[in-house]
Order: C-alpha cells, then sequence, then structure tokens
C-alpha cells in the first residue's frame, strides 16, 4: 500500500510540473518576473495585477 501511495505521489508531482505555456516556460526574465510565450508568438510577463505586458520579441529565448 506504501508503495501505491509513493507512487501516486511521485506522478502527481511529475505531471503538476509540466510546461505551460501561459505561465512562465523558460523564456527568460524581464525585470525579474518569468517570461512566455503567448500563442501567437509574442513575449510577455504577467504583472501584479494578473495583466500581460509584452515585451520585445528579442527578449525570449523560448525554444
Amino acid at each position: 500500500m506504501k508503495k501505491i501511495y509513493l507512487l501516486t505521489s511521485i506522478m502527481l508531482l511529475f505531471f503538476s510540473c509540466s510546461k505551460d505555456s501561459d505561465t512562465g516556460s523558460g523564456c527568460g526574465y524581464h525585470n525579474g518576473k518569468p517570461l512566455s510565450l503567448g500563442p501567437q508568438g509574442g513575449c510577455y510577463y504577467t504583472n501584479e495585477n494578473g495583466n500581460k505586458i509584452y515585451v520585445a520579441r528579442s527578449e525570449c529565448k523560448c525554444d
């Protein structure tokens, strides 16, 4: 039973750490904020109010 619990916990941790393009996908940083790549190729970060602030595409280091 302990093995099943441990395996389930590891699986949940693995899937919760998957990439999401809306929440910082490793595109670099702008003023300490993680950059994301939008669905149409724009590069942005989310400010304190939850608004997307777009920056120059050259600042993004996405694959």
